[in-house]
Order: C-alpha cells, then sequence, then structure tokens
C-alpha cells in the first residue's frame, strides 16, 4: 500500500462504523403569499410564519424518473480522505439544492447562471466511506445511506434518496449506464 493511501486526512471520519442519522429528516413549509419554501431542521415540524401568516406543510415529489433521464443525477468522488457528491443537471437549473447529511443539512442557491455540477463537500461523519473506491462505484455498502437531495424547480420541491446502488452482480458493484455529465 502506498503511502499517499495510509494518510488520513483532516477531513476523514476514523471510525470503524457507518454513523447514524442523528436528528429527524426536514420538514419543509411554503408560504401562500409569497411562495418562499422554507425547511425547518429542528425535526419539531411546527410550521413557521411568513409574510406574517403561518406556512402550510410541503411534502416533496419523487424523483423517480429524474436519474434516467439526466434531468438530475449525483455522483460520489474523492475517496475516504476528502470526498463530496457532486450533483449534475440537464435542462432548466434548478433554483436550489440541499444535501440533507447524517449531520445536518448544505443548501445552494443554483440558478440560471450556475453550471453543473453543484459540490457539496463533506466532512468528518458525513465523509464515512467504507472503501478508497474515486469515484464511489455505487457499491451495495452504500455509504451515503440516509443522505437526501432536494432540489426545487419553479417553486416544487422534489426529494432525492442518495442510495443508488450499481446494476451489475457482485460487490462492490459498477456503474454501467450513468447518464453523461458533459455538458
Amino acid at each position: 500500500m502506498n503511502e499517499e493511501k495510509r494518510h488520513i486526512g483532516p477531513c476523514r471520519y476514523i471510525a470503524a462504523a457507518k454513523p447514524d442519522m442523528k436528528r429527524s429528516p426536514s420538514n419543509f413549509f411554503r408560504c401562500e403569499l409569497c411562495g418562499s419554501i422554507l425547511c425547518d431542521f429542528s425535526g419539531k415540524a411546527a410550521a413557521p410564519d411568513c409574510c406574517g401568516r403561518k406556512t402550510k406543510s410541503v411534502t416533496p415529489a419523487s424523483t423517480e424518473g429524474f436519474y434516467e433521464s439526466g434531468r438530475l443525477s449525483y455522483d460520489i468522488v474523492g475517496g475516504p480522505n476528502e470526498n463530496c457528491v457532486r450533483v449534475f443537471w440537464r435542462g432548466e437549473a434548478p433554483d436550489w439544492l440541499c444535501l440533507e447529511t447524517f449531520s445536518g443539512l448544505q443548501y445552494m442557491d443554483t440558478g440560471a447562471k450556475k453550471r453543473p455540477p453543484a459540490v457539496f463537500a463533506l466532512a468528518g461523519e458525513d465523509a464515512y466511506a467504507y472503501c478508497d473506491k474515486d469515484p464511489c462505484e455505487m457499491c451495495s455498502f452504500r455509504c451515503k445511506n440516509g443522505f437526501m437531495l432536494y432540489a426545487c424547480y419553479g417553486g416544487e420541491l422534489y426529494a432525492m434518496p442518495v442510495n443508488r446502488i450499481a446494476a451489475t452482480s457482485g460487490c462492490p458493484g459498477y456503474m454501467t449506464s450513468l447518464p453523461q455529465h458533459s455538458l
């Protein structure tokens, strides 16, 4: 094993087991006056006020079919010392993206001028990696299982679990049909 692979970087999670989600899933709310989507990550699910009124709960729509069409997809790169989730899209850019991880949330305003990929850097428990494959081969260990990617398109909220497994036999699996990201 070469010296580079033995090095433990400052962002690496060194525990032997995959971390658990430390908090309740996030709740989203929409203001009926201004259309803003608000996130309650406390887990209390109490509707916040916006524009002087209570907001309404929003259930994110499924992104089923987004990955296959290439409209929204992700990959995980970087190996065990430093890794990140890269998010790609085709066509219209999402208004914003939010990655829910083991330890919290990361928000990114993507807007019309942002070009893919959007990069969510991971550290500490969120950087847990079972192996040293770069890019991630999407094997059955699913190191990022429990992460959720949220995307807002034109005021509509979508949720995509970060739990894809490559469609091949054996473990670790290899991606065989990843949509092309050369946009």
